[in-house]
């Protein structure tokens, strides 16, 4: 499984950074964006230190180092091809804020082990691609410091289902049902699925207390094309390219994503937990 997920992006890092350009990924972003300062980074100490757990090309590393200029930040990965796209972003006021580590989430390297964080993170498929995701939850919150936040963005098992029957995946669909794993696309390895109340369950059993769950975007969900690096569906396209309605659609999600039981509808699903 290692190895296929180790394959799997060499293929895609050295374009993986054009996902910024699909109008859908850009709506999700502003919304991950919003939901975690909000949520998690606007009520820590100007000087946070944090783990971005399976962090990639660093897209979200860096963009935190830029929003926070006093923050710190280590990025671990499994991929060495994303890691050397994010360090290209290790650079002007970020070289000495962004520590880079190659490493394996379920067997954490020492650059993690020895040291704690105000908040750490794991964002969009990284949670479904591990062995035990509930063992990494609770040892990575062994790495917080007291009081300090746990975020996970997950893969959603219901919409899952949904997304492979409208393409046409029913076998797809019948294994995010039946086994809560699945793909999006024949190149992928199989990835598990989770729902709110299993993240929030894996939340509880690791210590942390809940603090948020929700789920976005919840209103439009992407189509087969924007699981790809580039293009984006024409209707997607031709709704959300006007700025104004971009906007509109935007007030509506994070309108929606308040409610208490929008969770389970989101494409993905955000929750923060609480080190006691």
């Amino acid at each position: 499984m290692t190895a296929d997920i180790i394959s799997y992006f060499r293929d895609k890092a050295d374009r993986y950074d054009e996902v910024d350009q699909q109008v859908y990924w850009r709506l999700s972003d502003e919304l991950l964006w919003d939901a975690l300062n909000r949520h998690v980074l606007e009520g820590l100490p100007e000087d946070f230190a944090f783990l971005d757990a399976g962090g990639g090309t660093g897209r979200w590393t860096a963009k935190v180092l830029d929003a926070y200029p006093r923050s710190g930040g280590l990025l671990v990965d499994l991929s060495e091809d994303m890691l050397a796209v994010a360090a290209a972003k290790r650079s002007g006021d970020r070289a000495h804020r962004m520590e880079i580590v190659q490493g394996n989430l379920e067997a954490l390297p020492e650059e993690v082990t020895t040291r704690s964080f105000d908040v750490i993170w794991n964002f969009h498929n990284v949670i479904g691609f591990l062995t035990d995701p509930a063992k990494v939850i609770a040892t990575l919150s062994g790495r917080l410091k007291p009081g300090g936040r746990i975020v996970t963005l997950a893969p959603n098992r219901y919409h899952s289902a949904y997304f492979n029957l409208a393409n046409g995946r029913l076998a797809e669909a019948r294994n995010a049902v039946d086994k809560g794993s699945a793909t999006f696309t024949d190149d992928m390895p199989p990835l598990r699925l989770f729902t709110p109340r299993e993240l929030a369950d894996m939340y509880e059993r690791a210590g942390c207390s809940v603090e948020v769950v929700t789920g976005f975007p919840a209103t439009l969900y992407p189509s087969f094309q924007e699981t790809q690096i580039e293009g984006s569906s024409k209707h997607i396209v031709d709704l959300l390219e006007d700025p104004q309605v971009f906007a509109d659609v935007l007030d509506m999600e994070k309108t929606i994503t308040a409610m208490p039981d929008v969770a389970a509808r989101g494409n993905n699903i955000f929750i923060v937990g609480k080190k006691g």
